[in-house]
């Protein structure tokens, strides 16, 4: 199998090499990866400058390209210009998680989206949030290599990517996979304000993580419980259950 992988974290990030060493045993793997660090910088895209793209000696029997691009940059370069058609492309395995809103930010959601709407099938890999700064990578690295194994990629749904969810816990520790919704617990941000010594103002990000779920289903209460969550996810914005609603709020501008 051909495989790209790409992250948003960086192309020394450890969980991308952890996964690109478990896949690089069974089939043809390609890394195109941001060269530094490009956290929830979502879908942007580079307009006016050039990417540049290096060889990495990462790993045997792995060919690796670090590019001064976005996450969503990599994407198109490798499937436009670069790579050969790919089976698939993962995007990951992300240290930290990506669940309900976070996906509005994700640079790691947003690659796994741009090789979707380019016709690949792709997924996006995210290790739940570590208290003590530990990640269990090898066992999102497995949870990956279940996946392909026991999925046909030519039957995957068009416009569709699997946005996967791993417990950081031990792989022995995982009780399953489940198919799960878009959660509603929230990052609930504030921003600090400060003054420099030049009189200036600045601001730094903090904030506090508060669950807001009952669903079961839902993706952030799935990890919590020691499961996989895979959540299906497409890049049609339309709200297609309010057309109706929305119909009525705007009947009187709406021409027959």
């Amino acid at each position: 199998m051909k495989i790209i992988l790409s992250n948003d974290d960086g192309i020394y990030s450890e969980g991308l090499l952890s996964l690109a060493e478990t896949l690089a045993s069974e089939n043809e793997v390609t890394i195109i990866a941001p060269e530094r660090e490009r956290s929830a910088i979502s879908h942007a895209i580079t307009l006016r400058e050039p990417i540049i793209l290096k060889k990495k000696d990462l790993l045997p029997n792995v060919l690796a390209y670090a590019a001064s691009g976005t996450p969503a940059d990599c994407m198109k370069i490798a499937l436009l210009s670069f790579c050969d058609q790919p089976d698939c492309v993962l995007i990951g395995l992300n240290p930290g998680s990506n669940l309900s809103t976070d996906i509005i930010y994700s640079g790691t959601v947003a690659a796994a989206s741009e090789a979707n709407m380019l016709n690949v099938p792709a997924f996006a890999f995210s290790m739940d949030d570590s208290k003590d700064g530990k990640f269990h990578f090898e066992t999102g690295a497995k949870a990956a290599k279940d996946l392909l194994s026991k999925i046909d990629l030519k039957a995957a749904p068009k416009g569709v990517i699997l946005n996967v969810n791993i417990p950081n816990v031990p792989y022995e520790e995982i009780k399953g996979y489940k198919l799960t919704t878009l959660g509603k617990t929230k990052f609930h941000e504030r921003y600090l304000h400060r003054t420099d010594p030049g009189g200036n103002d600045y601001f730094w990000i903090s904030g506090v993580l508060l669950p807001d779920d009952d669903d079961p289903r839902s993706d952030y209460l799935t990890i919590k419980r020691n499961f996989v969550s895979i959540t299906p996810l497409n890049s049609n914005f339309t709200s297609a259950p309010n057309i109706e609603e929305v119909k009525v709020w705007l009947k009187d501008l709406l021409t027959e």
